[in-house]
């Protein structure tokens, strides 16, 4: 069984709103997610909207990040759903919905934010990390809880430090 990676990161300098949105709910070290399936990065951010590419260049600008490896059954599956996203807009109304829970149902794939197109990508690879009927919204930080094992923090280049 194959493995999407679902990488946790911190931007320098930070996107602000993104910060803001990921502590308000509940984050307190990542405010973005990315999905990676070998060396292509699946995202949603608020400066590029939704993109496959290459993984070095989702990674720029990164200061932080941890891994999550989720083994999916139809690794293909999600390979062809996170590049059938590629050039779809961000979801800028739902991602400020997230500290406020406004949004009754996360499943409009007309346009993403981070974190749930992930969890549909990871879904479209056959499984589901949350209970759909249960989690309407799935943010960063819904998704770091998930049982699976996470690497250490790590800096993304050298010129970053953990200030530990």
């Amino acid at each position: 069984m194959s493995a999407v990676t679902i990488r946790f990161t911190t931007r320098w300098p930070p996107n602000v709103g993104s910060l803001v949105i990921a502590r308000l709910s509940g984050s307190k070290q990542f405010s973005h997610t990315m999905a990676i399936i070998g060396n292509r990065a699946y995202e949603a951010s608020m400066t590029h909207g939704c993109r496959a590419v290459d993984l070095a260049e989702a990674m720029q600008g990164i200061a932080f990040y941890q891994d999550m490896a989720v083994p999916v059954p139809d690794i293909e599956g999600a390979v062809a759903f996170g590049e059938a996203q590629h050039g779809k807009p961000y979801d800028w109304l739902g991602a400020l919905g997230i500290p406020l829970l406004m949004s009754e149902d996360w499943a409009d794939n007309s346009k993403w934010w981070c974190s749930e197109l992930n969890f549909a990508q990871i879904a479209a690879g056959g499984l589901w990390l949350l209970d759909p009927d249960e989690k309407k919204r799935v943010t960063p930080n819904d998704l770091r809880q998930c049982n699976y094992q996470k690497s250490q923090i790590k800096p993304a280049s050298a010129g970053f430090s953990l200030g530990r």
